[in-house]
């Protein structure tokens, strides 16, 4: 089994080249050509599965006093929020004070959104680690989880007549906050909103205090009916009774989310370059959506539920009828670890490898996994996960779902959904290492089912 690390860095700086891929830019259907065209050039078919979304493309923001014309420093706008024209939007200050707050009618509303610490055992359960001495911490702090949560006030702002939204990042350093792509699980808005740090707090306070309205400008274009696409790359096995599917998404902000797709291109690359066979065929997954997932999805599941509904009408036409042996999720590797300083105000390198989850739905897929991560010897921090139906990360939920057995990885830096910066940049050396890993599992696990 010949994996190349030149084959890797040589795509994953392709990837970089094109910078971030927001679902259904224009950039990222670039990258899905690039993908498609290479793999071709290996010798593999691919087949499509188109679909339309509505896109928002946010481009300049600004936050301004508009009785003095002082400047508000903003950290970026919130996804699919909303566009205002070239004049933006104007309001008094009112802070968030309920859902029901009538108040909120022709103003700019405030909400804060602290960046709160939980137990990781109410989002994940975990049943092992690689190495057994390995330290990961027993809570989780998380931009992800706070900004996604901030959705049913921005959503009662609109519906109470506020013509804008000032979500305030509390408790994270600037360093985190800024340019975060959060939350992305909504669909359009309907609302202008922008992003400020929490330093910006008493210059609100004073626009309130002396009914100084603000402006809000955030430009761009609602454009509906954008072609976006998925597709699949069939590798027939000797018998044809059975899959493997390993599936990833190709749209992210930044050179970990998401760079699966150079995972799998990598491994298709050793697939080629020693004519290997399998028992079983094996479908590559290179899902489009995972940024825009109420569009994507099937009634709000994670992108793939798409893929996976396309995928079984695909193998209906063409009479193939195989039992799902394995589901095999790759995202967001080659994440090094950092701490969030909120005393130096940035976030600052352990040294260490970022966590990799590795959600396990049988005792057969746990046992897998710990025999590969033994066998390889691979290099940094590994957590088996049990997974919850509820509280499964990532696009290997909906294989889950719909019961196959899956191995999921997934990687959760902290800057995971901030737009591309070299924080954002994998480790290629561990990104290799990871991917040795995932195709000694996808090998074993064609012998073994």
């Amino acid at each position: 089994m010949t994996l190349d690390m030149n084959v890797m860095a040589f795509w994953q700086n392709k990837l970089k080249a094109i910078g971030p891929r927001l679902t259904a830019t224009d950039s990222h259907a670039k990258f899905i050509e690039l993908l498609q065209d290479e793999i071709k050039n290996l010798g593999f078919n691919t087949i499509e599965f188109p679909f339309k979304i509505n896109r928002c493309l946010q481009s300049s923001c600004s936050l301004e006093n508009d009785s003095t014309k002082e400047k508000i420093p903003n950290l970026g706008p919130v996804p699919y929020s909303g566009i205002t024209k070239e004049m933006g939007v104007k309001g008094e200050i009112r802070f968030f004070q309920s859902k029901h707050d009538v108040k909120m009618k022709g103003k700019v509303v405030v909400i804060k959104v602290k960046n709160f610490t939980i137990p990781k055992l109410l989002l994940m359960h975990q049943v092992a680690k690689y190495p057994r001495h390995t330290h990961i911490g027993f809570s989780i702090r998380h931009p992800l989880v706070a900004a996604t949560l901030t959705l049913g006030k921005i959503q009662a702002a609109k519906d109470n007549g506020a013509v804008g939204v000032i979500l305030v990042w509390e408790h994270i350093s600037e360093d985190l906050a800024n340019r975060e792509v959060l939350p992305f699980t909504n669909s359009y808005l309907g609302i202008p909103s922008v992003w400020v740090y929490q330093t910006q707090l008493e210059a609100l306070k004073r626009c309130r205090d002396r009914k100084e309205p603000v402006r809000l400008t955030l430009t761009g274009q609602y454009e509906t009916n954008v072609t976006t696409k998925s597709f699949a790359v069939l590798v027939p096995g000797e018998n044809r009774s059975k899959q493997i599917l390993i599936n990833t998404h190709t749209d992210g902000p930044n050179d970990i989310e998401e760079n699966g797709a150079i995972a799998l291109l990598t491994v298709l690359h050793a697939i080629k370059h020693d004519n290997l066979k399998f028992k079983n065929t094996l479908v590559f997954g290179f899902v489009s959506g995972h940024f825009q997932i109420p569009q994507s999805g099937i009634e709000g599941r994670q992108a793939t539920s798409r893929f996976l509904r396309d995928l079984s009408m695909y193998e209906t036409s063409q009479h193939l009828e195989m039992k799902k042996a394995l589901g095999l999720t790759v995202e967001h590797l080659g994440g090094l670890d950092y701490v969030d300083s909120q005393k130096e105000n940035k976030l600052i390198a352990t040294g260490l490898y970022d966590p990799l989850y590795v959600y396990a739905s049988t005792k057969e897929n746990r046992d897998l996994v710990l025999k590969s991560l033994s066998g390889t010897n691979a290099s940094g921090r590994y957590q088996i996960l049990k997974p919850r139906k509820n509280a499964y990360f990532g696009e290997g939920q909906p294989l889950y779902q719909d019961g196959w057995p899956t191995i999921s990885f997934i990687g959760m830096p902290l800057a995971l959904c901030q737009m591309a910066s070299p924080i954002t940049e994998p480790d290629i050396k561990s990104m290799f290492d990871q991917t040795k890993l995932i195709f000694q599992i996808l090998v074993a696990s064609d012998h073994q089912f």
